[in-house]
């Protein structure tokens, strides 16, 4: 067994095999095709030979196996091609499963989705202590899985609702995920490849068979889930990935079929549209910043004004990176909100030494003296036109010959707050999305189409971990276009006499992954306001009665208590009577608001496309299912524009 391209094998004098997984093909050992062939090749000459056990372990510092490959699940175009690569992993667990020695799992950085499948067909998983070493089952949320035969392994010990629970996406690390038995030990990383040999030489001088040992020892009863019970959990989550692996559990209960149906429906679940349109999104997403280069923090000294949510945002993207910052604010209360929320973000003792470095690099500055010195300066006070032009005006005159000029507004022009600059060229905009997002995307303007500036702010957002998106300077960008647009159109239903909770109810039920109310209390009634004020005339709208109305009684939204919804203690009091939900036409009612939604999405992102805001169709897609929660499975606003054309094409056609 030589010549292989992404494993390596090695033979101890104790008859312990080594299989060392080294993907030439990706850095984190993702899966492919050839990679799974030559596991199974391995594996299909080790049995029988008198080994005394398999220790499978990676040579990536940072991750065992991080699931499949992306490009190769975009290859699967045909369901014969799926089923040969669910095929090939399921066969290659089973083949682990059934060898007649103890195997390993040596587990270091990340595993996940396929990566867990082949750790769990292992007799024993041992993770190391290190924080890197996380295990995750993310593909779930995408309406796929692997298909390896593992989950219903895993279902057989665990029962069903535990293991649907796991298959939530949650990210577990090693200590979390002993505690729920998904690994069997952990061990200081300097200690493993002893840990995992002791392991093996314990196990065979037992008297008990290798199956006393399968998976999950210390738990041996099967867990047949009842008719209630699969009707609860039915209920629970209806996603496609979660349905099919719910039919496969009723048809096959605890019988060894079930993992082999696994290879066949996770097949049929690669090839459709919905996962198909996620995939790709995902792809696009994740080649934003391949071909740029990196700031060196060490060469680049920031400032920045403003400590409201954005600055504070900012100013620990930065220092997180290695950039050293001063922050300024006219406002002592507002930075003084800035120590304490560092302090919350590493409040246990793991993180002390990086709550540490962050204070270290952040200068507190109450004079704004950090203006003249700093190499790039970040405007990050609330979207006002005059406010901004002004600052911008001192700015443009204080700060360095060299120095560059960048503003966080999220919707005004640049031409129109840059007229009182001397310099307006050195002006670019720099927009993370709001945090409450959880998105790395920022979107980068310049002044007349500078394309210099634009590399070297694509190049400070690349440092920060953001993905730059180059937009267009005009009203409300892209991100923000879309969705004031999602927004105000949700007010305005509401205002038609529909509730708060009914709406975004009805959201949830359209896949939308920000309900629009919950969304507004988080951001704030007055922010979402203040920039619906600034677009009702640039974008010919009118701002919702209802949102002035709130503003105007105080209600702030979440951090005050009170918005669209009350909230104690940050937890959310929905009414418990709802006659908008209990009314007889709100049937026929929630299609006409979710066909008015979906309108008002798709025109605004056809408009943002026929304006040029962005170079690519798939951009603004992407943006839409970030930003306003647009389902991903149906591709984004456009991408589903084009399937309902189609639809309507070959419906024709058939009718003809």
């Amino acid at each position: 067994m030589t010549g292989f391209q992404h494993i390596s094998i090695a033979r101890t004098k104790d008859d312990i095999v080594w299989l060392t997984i080294d993907s030439k093909d990706n850095d984190d050992n993702a899966l492919t095709i050839s990679l799974l062939k030559e596991m199974r090749e391995v594996i299909d000459n080790l049995q029988g030979k008198g080994f005394k056990g398999l220790i499978i372990s990676s040579a990536k510092l940072s991750s065992f196996i991080s699931g499949t490959d992306l490009n190769t699940l975009l290859k699967l175009t045909t369901e014969k091609k799926a089923k040969i690569y669910t095929s090939l992993g399921n066969q290659l667990c089973r083949h682990i499963n059934k060898l007649d020695f103890p195997t390993i799992a040596l587990i270091n950085g990340d595993c996940s989705n396929s990566g867990l499948e082949i750790a769990l067909c292992c007799d024993y998983r041992i993770g190391t202590d290190s924080t890197t070493t996380l295990f995750c089952y993310s593909d779930i949320k995408q309406g796929h899985y692997a298909g390896f035969g593992s989950i219903s392994r895993l279902i057989k010990i665990k029962g069903l609702a535990s293991t649907l629970k796991i298959l939530k996406g949650a990210t577990y690390t090693a200590k979390n995920a002993l505690s729920i038995g998904l690994i069997d030990y952990v061990v200081p990383t300097h200690k493993t490849h002893q840990a995992a040999q002791y392991l093996i030489a314990q196990h065979n001088d037992e008297t008990n068979p290798k199956q006393s040992h399968f998976n999950f020892k210390s738990i041996s009863r099967t867990l047949l889930p009842n008719k209630l019970q699969i009707a609860l959990l039915s209920n629970q989550d209806n996603s496609n990935a979660i349905s099919s692996i719910i039919e496969t559990w009723k048809a096959f209960n605890s019988n060894s079929d079930a993992s082999h149906n696994e290879a066949k429906e996770a097949a049929k679940l690669l090839v459709s549209d919905t996962v198909k349109n996620q995939l790709q999104l995902q792809k696009l997403y994740l080649t934003l910043d391949q071909d740029i280069i990196v700031t060196a923090p060490q060469s680049q000294r920031i400032h920045i004004i403003g400590c409201g949510v954005m600055g504070r945002y900012i100013a620990r993207l930065c220092a997180e990176n290695g950039f050293y910052i001063s922050i300024y604010d006219k406002r002592s209360a507002a930075l003084e909100k800035l120590l304490p929320e560092l302090y919350q973000g590493c409040d246990n003792k793991n993180h002390a030494k990086l709550r540490h470095k962050l204070i270290d690099r952040i200068i507190i500055d109450i004079d704004n003296s950090g203006l003249t010195h700093a190499d790039i300066i970040i405007e990050a006070i609330p979207e006002d036109k005059h406010a901004k032009a002004s600052l911008l005006h001192d700015i443009d005159k204080q700060a360095k010959q060299s120095a560059v000029i960048l503003t966080t507004t999220a919707c005004l022009p640049l031409e129109e707050i840059a007229k009182g600059m001397k310099t307006p060229q050195r002006l670019a905009g720099f927009n993370p999305y709001h945090p409450l997002f959880s998105s790395k995307i920022a979107e980068i303007s310049t002044h007349n189409d500078n394309s210099q500036l634009s590399q070297r702010i694509k190049s400070f957002s690349k440092a920060l971990q953001l993905k730059p998106i180059q937009v267009k300077s005009n009203s409300g960008y892209l991100g923000t276009r879309l969705l004031m647009t999602y927004l105000i159109e949700s007010m305005l239903i509401h205002q038609s006499g529909i509730s708060t909770l009914a709406i975004d109810k009805l959201t949830a039920n359209m896949g939308m992954s920000h309900a629009p109310f919950d969304l507004i209390d988080s951001i704030g009634i007055s922010e979402c306001l203040q920039v619906s004020e600034a677009l009702a005339d640039r974008l010919n709208y009118d701002v919702p009665s209802i949102l002035m109305q709130k503003n105007e009684q105080g209600l702030k939204g979440k951090n005050s208590g009170t918005g669209f919804y009350r909230y104690k203690k940050g937890k959310k009091h929905q009414p418990i009577f709802d006659k908008t939900l209990n009314s007889p036409s709100w049937k026929t009612k929630s299609k006409e608001v979710e066909k008015r939604l979906i309108e008002k999405m798709i025109n605004e992102a056809r408009s943002c496309e026929q304006q040029d805001i962005v170079g690519e169709q798939e951009i603004i897609d992407l943006v839409a299912t970030i930003i306003t929660g647009f389902a991903a499975e149906k591709g984004g606003p456009l991408a589903y524009l084009q399937q309902l054309q189609s639809e309507k094409i070959i419906a024709n056609v058939e009718q003809k």
